[in-house]
This record gives structure tokens, C-alpha cells and sequence, in this order.
């Protein structure tokens, strides 16, 4: 078959002239494939998106660090919400990833985590007797969104009772790290606070 991508060994698929075009490709498309794609360069010098996995750390695996959290401070409830429903749809940025997870909002994060959930699983009843193909294309999308959300609740659940767990003396240093974070002086001397804030195992 002939093809403008001379050589390319899948002619048929999408290409993308640059890598940071790929990439935005494949956040368009994670919902409905249901997993972030990979962008690789083709022996035809254009960009493919890859079902194997990328190499980058999870979201659960992020440990928040003190001043980490200064992103979301004095943040409405409402916007709070939308970087939660970015978080969980992976268009997010890493630094509003390490904010939701810090110490001081993780009850407002399970907060809107809860409530996205409650927003998908009425759209769920309200579409329960639709037959349509549009409908069966969304409760596909949306089965993946609300695993999603699934995820991130386990995983609010599990650095709630992390911090919980915490000394009197740790929670001391913590808000002594925290203070310092927040006037800019170096933490450093405090790392061993951040400890119990650790990447997490969090079940699919």
C-alpha cells in the first residue's frame, strides 16, 4: 500500500509529526482505550502510539513533601474538584498530583474523590435504559473512569491511615518541616519526617 510515511511498517494506524503531539494524543485518547499510550518513534521518522506501558511513577507512588501542598492552599472547594477529576483522568500536572497528595488536603481529596463518584453513578442510573450506541460507548469510557476514582479513593484511604499513624514527636517535626517549606528554608535536615509518607501499594 502506498503511503506519504514511506517505509512505515503500519501504514494504517495514526501518526504524529512530533513526540509532544503523540503525547497529547494519547491523554485524549486514555479513557476510552482505558490505559495512557506510549509515543514511539517509527522507522518512518513520524510518531505511533504504543500499548506498552510507559516508565514513569504512578501517581500512588508520589511521596508529598513538605510545602508540597501550597498549591491547593486557600483553594476553592470547586477547583479543588477539577484537579481531582484531572488527577484521575491523567491530565493533571505531577505538582497538583503531589498537592492533592499532601498531608494537609487529603481530606478535602477524599472529599471531592467521593463526590466525583457520586456524580458518575447517577449518570449511570440516569442512563440505565438507554440502548443506544452512543450510551453502551459511554458506560465503556465511564467504567474506566469510575475504576479510576476507585483507585484514588483505596489510595486516599490508605494515606489517611498512613498519616494517622504518625507519633506525637513526627507530627512535631512534620509541622516544623512544613513551616519551614513555606518561609523557603532548606528541609533537608528534616527529611526522615517524610518517612511515613512513602510511595504506597495501592490494589487495582
Amino acid at each position: 500500500m502506498n503511503t506519504t510515511r514511506y517505509g512505515c511498517p503500519k501504514p494504517d494506524v495514526s501518526a504524529y509529526a512530533t513526540e509532544q503531539a503523540a503525547g497529547y494524543a494519547a491523554k485524549r485518547v486514555q479513557i476510552p482505550v482505558g490505559k495512557l499510550l506510549t509515543p514511539y518513534l517509527c522507522a518512518c521518522d513520524w510518531w505511533h502510539l504504543s500499548g506498552t506501558p510507559r516508565a514513569v511513577q504512578s501517581p500512588a507512588g508520589l511521596t508529598p513533601r513538605p510545602g508540597d501542598g501550597l498549591l491547593l492552599k486557600d483553594a476553592s472547594y470547586d477547583l479543588l474538584v477539577e484537579v481531582a477529576r484531572h488527577d484521575v483522568r491523567g491530565t493533571g500536572s505531577r505538582e497538583e498530583a503531589l498537592a492533592l497528595r499532601h498531608p494537609n488536603n487529603l481530606t478535602p481529596w477524599r472529599r471531592a474523590l467521593k463526590d466525583l463518584w457520586s456524580d458518575v453513578e447517577q449518570q449511570f442510573a440516569a442512563r440505565a435504559d438507554d440502548t443506544s450506541e452512543d450510551a453502551r460507548l459511554w458506560r465503556a469510557r465511564a467504567q474506566v473512569y469510575r475504576s479510576v476514582i476507585a483507585e484514588r479513593r483505596n489510595e486516599a484511604q490508605l494515606r489517611v491511615s498512613r498519616a494517622a499513624s504518625l507519633t506525637a514527636e513526627q507530627r512535631y517535626r512534620w509541622r516544623c518541616a512544613e513551616a519551614a517549606a513555606v518561609q523557603g528554608q532548606d528541609t533537608e535536615d528534616l527529611a526522615d519526617v517524610v518517612e511515613l509518607f512513602t510511595p504506597l501499594v495501592v490494589a487495582a
